[in-house]
C-alpha cells in the first residue's frame, strides 16, 4: 500500500505525450516520446511523431535523426511505402537537405516509379526559391535531367540557374542543342535565355527572328 509508485508504462508515456502534443505542449510531448524511446529505441511510430516536434523546437539534427530512424524502422519491417512517406515528410520539413529528395527519388526508381521520382525532385527544386538555395536547386535539376534528359522546362530552368551562378559555359552547353532542335514558342524562350546568359547583337538578332518567324 505504501510501496513505491509503479513508473508509467511505455504505452502510458506515449498516450501522455500524444495528449501534450494535441494541447500544443511540445516540450512535454518531446520528453514523453524520448522516455518511450528509451524503452524501445527503434520504434518508428514514436520517431515519426517526435521528429516534426524537434524540427518545430529548433533541434534540426535530432529531428533528422528521428526521421531517419523512423524510415529505417519501417524498412526493417518490410514497409517500404511507409519509409517512403517518412522520407518525403523529412524532405518537406528540411527542403535544403537535397539528400532527402534524392533518397525519395531513388526509392521511387527502385520501385519502378520513374515519373514519381521526377515529380518529387521537381517538388524539391521549387521549394528552393531563395538566392542562397540555388546550388541545391541545381543539384536537384541535374537529378531530374539524369532521369529524363529531354524535359524542356527543367532544362531551361537549370540553364538559368547555372548562369546566375556564373557557370555560363555550362548553361550554354545546355541551351545550344535546344536551339537546334526546337521551333516556335519554345525556341523563342531558349533564345531569350541565351540572350540573357550571353548578351550580344547576334544573340539579340536570333531571339528577334524566333519571336517574329518562329525559327
Amino acid at each position: 500500500m505504501f510501496g513505491k509508485k509503479e513508473p508509467p508504462s511505455r504505452s502510458q508515456l506515449i498516450a501522455e505525450a500524444d495528449r501534450a502534443r494535441a494541447r500544443g505542449k511540445l516540450k512535454r510531448a518531446i520528453q514523453g516520446y524520448r522516455q518511450a524511446l528509451a524503452l524501445e529505441p527503434k520504434d518508428p511510430a514514436v520517431h515519426v511523431k517526435l521528429a516534426p516536434l524537434l524540427a518545430r523546437t529548433k533541434e534540426p539534427e535530432a529531428a533528422l535523426q528521428s526521421f531517419r530512424e523512423a524510415a529505417q524502422g519501417h524498412l526493417d519491417k518490410g514497409f517500404a511505402d511507409k519509409a517512403l512517406a517518412v522520407y518525403t515528410q523529412a524532405a518537406e520539413t528540411f527542403p535544403a537537405q537535397t539528400g532527402l529528395w534524392q533518397q525519395v527519388a531513388r526509392m521511387n526508381v527502385e520501385r519502378g516509379r520513374r515519373a514519381d521520382a521526377v515529380r518529387i525532385l521537381l517538388r524539391g527544386r521549387f521549394s528552393l526559391r531563395r538566392r542562397n538555395e540555388r546550388a541545391e536547386a541545381i543539384i536537384l535539376l541535374k537529378e531530374v535531367l539524369a532521369l529524363e534528359p529531354t524535359l524542356f522546362t527543367p532544362r531551361l530552368d537549370l540553364a538559368r540557374l547555372l548562369a546566375q551562378r556564373h557557370s555560363r559555359a555550362e548553361a550554354m552547353a545546355l541551351l545550344e542543342p535546344m536551339e537546334k532542335a526546337l521551333t516556335g514558342p519554345q525556341l523563342r524562350q531558349v533564345r531569350w535565355t541565351m540572350l540573357r546568359v550571353a548578351p550580344g547583337v547576334g544573340a539579340g538578332w536570333r531571339w528577334l527572328r524566333a519571336a517574329v518567324v518562329g525559327r
